[in-house]
């Protein structure tokens, strides 16, 4: 049970930045220098809004995916401090 909980940790992350790897190269591409002889300026700024909040979802993704790698890091140095720390205590004795 603890080594699934450690995999899932760890494909969390991965999983998370394969998610926001998405959001921005399916995004819809950025409108022309010459976008008013194409659309008119509600579909730019509809355009514009949509891309805008598929990167702030990128950029939040990726923090949180950089936050739950350092923490699934910081569990197993944990855990391999407290079988070093356990195995010294068994040599002792």
């Amino acid at each position: 049970m603890r080594k699934l909980g450690i995999a899932l940790l760890f494909a969390l992350p991965i999983a998370l930045l394969c998610w926001a790897c998405s959001l921005i190269f399916f995004a819809p591409a950025e409108p022309s220098f010459d976008w008013m002889s194409h659309m008119s300026v509600g579909e730019h700024d509809a355009l514009v809004a949509n891309l805008g909040h598929r990167f702030r979802v990128a950029a939040y993704v990726i923090t949180w995916t950089i936050q739950l790698g350092y923490l699934a890091w910081l569990g197993l140095r944990w855990q391999a401090q407290k079988r070093a720390a356990d195995r010294m205590n068994r040599n002792a004795r």
